[in-house]
Formats: structure tokens, sequence, C-alpha cells
């Protein structure tokens, strides 16, 4: 069902003032008196305004002037918004249009902003009289936790963009001083972290007993990608001679709203520009995922309604999974690993980590992770140390069991694998090994 948009102010696509100019001078209108004005769009629309109602010429000279102040500090608001009218801008045309908004991240603003914050605003209240207060006490009438979060972040970009649009007179410093129930804010980072062992329980129990998570985990902890990223690599997103796999889109519901076959299971574009990336695999990894292709080439030949979409995860009809399709069984998994507070998400966190603490630099990271800046993966993903091992005695017996290429510009880390874990993992019968994440980076990238 396609996402029914209301009428957007036309002035919003006027564009800044780019030149004005007054008309005469001041004149009477009805008795009082009034100045009249001419503003030049960047769009090109022109527009004919005036100011009236002054009892005295002195007022209107002093109006004027004032208004000659503002246009040339870039400061004057040729339109006067109400909130309904801002918020339709800013989620129709500014999100949805512009920034190309994916459709979860759409009903999260739309939940908090017509649901909770407009009722409290009232419709008809211009956007440049809202004021801090007023702005706290919407947040804090908000009755879930969550939900006050979500709406003081989305203010904080509502009114950036007013002031933006020259909506309103001054920048509001909205997010970090909204108090909630005597808190600030907490912060993005949470702090989470996986031992070795731990890695290798959920690894190890996800294979043997939720068989449909296995590859979902494994390619989200050494890839730190998100759910709908995990779900959406293809086969033809993998190169296993240079041992990459590319990340090109994820899997969710289009803000288009077509009918399709898997309506919140459609390809759409990374979460940012930044998110196309390729990602350094390791080696044993890629194993895993020829294995599962084996599969799908079995399922291809013998399920009659097969869908050859070409997804890596994906149901055994081929058809692709969707970011909820591992819920259950997720929830399953932590209850019996004691892990009740670990989120899906959190393997980013712990892929983020487990790089900065083995001596990736924050770059490449950041790049792995589709983040624009390193600095916004140090802040918000590296949390405590994790426990690392030094595998290096039984790294030749390794290598003598996985041969890999010469490549002298790779960075490695290691993860140490017990007996039962290299027989599960890669059926195969050995003695104990290490497996090692290789991530590829040229040694000037490293340093």
């Amino acid at each position: 069902m396609a996402i029914i948009k209301p009428d957007i102010n036309p002035s919003f696509a006027y564009g800044p003032i780019i030149s004005y100019q007054f008309n005469g001078a001041i004149s009477k209108d009805k008795g009082k008196y009034r100045f009249r004005y001419t503003l030049t769009f960047k769009s090109g629309y022109v527009f004919h305004t005036q100011k009236s109602g002054f009892k005295t010429v002195h007022d209107a000279e002093k109006a004027r002037e004032l208004t000659l102040i503002e246009l040339a500090q870039n400061r004057y608001i040729p339109f006067h918004y109400s909130v309904s009218d801002f918020f339709d801008y800013w989620l129709y045309q500014y999100q949805m249009e512009e920034r190309h908004i994916a459709y979860n991240t759409y009903k999260s603003y739309h939940n908090v902003m017509y649901n909770y914050l407009l009722p409290f605003f009232g419709k008809d209240t211009k956007i440049e009289t809202l004021q801090l207060e007023d702005i706290q006490n919407a947040v804090s009438s908000i009755p879930y936790e969550s939900l006050k979060v979500n709406a003081a972040y989305v203010m904080k970009n509502i009114m950036e963009s007013a002031f933006q649009k020259k909506c309103i007179p001054v920048r509001m410093c909205i997010y970090p001083t909204i108090i909630l129930q005597g808190k600030r804010i907490k912060s993005r980072k949470r702090d989470v972290s996986l031992s070795i062992e731990q890695i290798k329980e959920i690894l190890c129990l996800a294979k043997q007993e939720y068989s449909q998570l296995f590859l979902p985990i494994l390619l989200s902890l050494v890839l730190g990608t998100r759910i709908s990223e995990t779900i959406g690599i293809r086969y033809s997103d993998i190169d296993f001679t240079a041992r990459k796999i590319y990340i090109q889109r994820q899997l969710g519901r289009s803000l288009s709203g077509s009918d399709s076959e898997f309506l919140v299971s459609s390809p759409i574009d990374t979460k940012t520009p930044n998110g196309v990336r390729a990602i350094p695999t390791p080696e044993w990894v890629l194993d895993e995922i020829i294995v599962q292709r084996a599969n799908y080439q079995r399922n291809r030949q013998h399920i009659e309604d097969f869908h050859d979409l070409d997804y890596v995860c994906c149901k055994n009809d081929g058809s692709p999974f969707h970011r909820k399709s591992f819920s259950r069984d997720f929830t399953k998994l932590r209850e019996r690993l004691g892990l009740t507070d670990f989120h899906w998400h959190d393997f980013r966190h712990v892929y983020a980590t487990t790089l900065r603490n083995n001596s990736i630099n924050m770059k490449a990271i950041s790049e792995y992770m589709g983040h624009s800046t390193p600095e916004f993966t140090e802040d918000v993903y590296v949390t405590a140390p994790m426990v690392v091992y030094d595998c290096t005695p039984i790294q030749k017996e390794w290598d003598s069991l996985r041969p890999k290429p010469a490549v002298a510009d790779v960075f490695r880390f290691t993860i140490p694998f017990t007996d039962e874990w290299i027989h599960s993992l890669l059926g195969m019968d050995t003695g104990t090994g290490d497996a090692t994440l290789a991530y590829g980076n040229s040694p000037k990238e490293a340093k």
C-alpha cells in the first residue's frame, strides 16, 4: 500500500532570498501606515508583500529599518509556517524525497511526530513561536522512554531544518539540553562486548540447533553488517579470489509501497551512500558460504516454486528473509546463553571493538562499517576491551589445514577453536587449530 503524502506548501521550494527591494515611501492604508517591498527567491519566484497597521509614520519607519537589517543579515523570516505545515515538509519532502530514508525510519518518525508531538503543540501553532521549554514539555509528556529519546532526536533535526530554511530566528540547542525524568538522554553507545568463548558458543549453538540463524549471525559478526544488509547479500556480491564481500543493498520495505511479491523484503538502497562498500572476509567464512551455495543449488533443482534470487541468506525455497524473520529463534538462542540484553545490532559493536583492539586503524574500520567518519565509529561503536588470545603457536598447524595464498599486506587477528568447534564448523576431522580472520589492508592504511 502506497504512502499517501499530504500537499506540501509550495513556498518550501522557493529556496533562499537572493534579492529584495523596498517599493516607494511609507504610505497610508485604511487610516494607518504601511511599507511595501519585493523579495526574489532562488527559484525565480517574486513575492510582493507589505507590513501594515502602524499607528504613526515613525513606527512604520522603525519597522522598515528593522526589516532591512534582518534581510541584510539573512535573518528575515519570509513565511510563517504552522507546526503541522513544517512537519509535513520535513517528513515527506526533506526526509523522504531528498534524504531517501528507509520505510522503518519513516514509520518511526511519523509515529512520534503525528501521534505525540503534534497533538501536544497543536497543528496551528506557528513553529517560530516554539520555545525550548515547549519542546522539553512535549518530549517529557510522552509515556514511553524509548519514544522520548526518539522524539528529542526528531525535534533536534526539525528545529535545525527550520533554522536552515529561515523559519525560526535562532538556532536551538535542543538534543543535549532536554531533560528526561531528571536524566540527560543516554548516549547512543551501548556497552556491549563478547568474549571469544561467547562468540564460539553463539555460533556453535546456532549451527547445531538454529540452523537458519547460523549463516546470518556469522556474516553479521565477521562483516559488521546490519541485519538488513546481511540478508541482502547475493552470491554475485562475493569476490572469492580477493576474499571480499560487497555490500550494495539492504532488504526492507520500499517507500514507494509497490505491491511486490516480497513487500517487506524488497531490495532498497543502503542506509547512506557510504553504505556501499567492500569488506574483507575470512577464508573460512567463504568456505561456509560455498557450503550454503551447494544447498541453494540442490533446492533450486528439487523445489518446484523455487525463487532464484541469488540471496546467500534465504529460505529453503529461495525467498528472502526480512529483518524480523529471526526474532523468535534469536530470542531463544540469547536466553539459552544468558545474553538476554544482547541485540542483533550489537554484532556491529562487537565487530568494531574487536578490530580496534587488534590494531586495525579506525579509518579502515569506519569504511568497513559504512560510516562517514572514524570519529563516529569510535564514539558510538567501540566499547570495552575484549578478550583476545595469542594463537601464534598453532598458526602453522592451521595454515597446513587451510592453505592460503601468499598475501604480504594482510593484517590478522585470531580466534582459537577446540576440536569440537573445528569438527562442528568445518565438518572435518582435525586437531586443535585457530581460524584466522584476515582483514585486507595495506600497511600504509593501517599506520
